[in-house]
């Protein structure tokens, strides 16, 4: 729930922001084509439609931005994540979510934050316009391995590295699964120890 409020906030900040560049560049462009209709100089009338163009295209991205947000507010659209943490849970233990956030990678950043010793590892990372229905499929396959079976708002789940692709996979065969568990301040960490045990 907090996650929610918090991702619907960034997310209402970011419409603010969208509208105001979209007001810009509205207001401008009317500038720029009111200049366009009473110049007569060739190579001002050049870089007056080649600024149009310019601004067009700003308009579109912002358009296209406008629209994103527009998805995730609806609360339909996101990322849904799989991720793990061998040096805090294990080698088989994942935990598979959803964010509505437009850069989800702060999601996961969060996550690591200080209440677990070490970075998560990411090993898919889905957009979907129906993100949580994608999550919702996931949770179902793998709900008899869930680590929690009392919480099911606790999102870990039991199972192989091999096992959670082929789920993956065969929901969305275009997704980029990384199945290395790369764990990386963990084995750092192993190693410093091992360097540290006395001879």
């Amino acid at each position: 729930m907090r996650e929610e409020a918090a991702e619907r906030k960034a997310l209402a900040e970011q419409q603010k922001k969208i509208e105001q560049e979209e007001e810009k560049y509205n207001t401008e462009l009317r500038r720029t084509q009111e200049l366009l209709a009473n110049e007569a100089d060739a190579d001002k009338l050049a870089a007056l439609q080649a600024r149009i163009l310019e601004l067009e295209q700003l308009q579109s991205k912002v358009a296209e931005e406008k629209e994103e947000i527009l998805k995730r507010a609806n609360g339909k659209a996101g990322y849904v994540y799989v991720i793990s943490n061998l040096g805090a849970f294990g080698e088989n233990k994942f935990k598979v979510g959803m964010t509505r956030r437009l850069e989800p990678m702060d999601r996961i950043d969060e996550l690591s934050n200080a209440s677990v010793p070490f970075r998560f590892d990411v090993h898919a990372m889905i957009f979907s316009d129906d993100a949580v229905a994608l999550e919702k499929q996931l949770h179902e396959q793998l709900d008899e391995k869930r680590v929690n079976k009392v919480n099911m708002r606790k999102e870990f789940f039991e199972t192989t590295i091999t096992e959670l692709e082929d789920i993956v996979t065969t929901l969305d065969p275009t997704v980029e699964f990384r199945p290395t568990l790369a764990a990386q301040e963990y084995r750092q960490t192993l190693t410093l120890n091992q360097q540290l045990q006395p001879a």
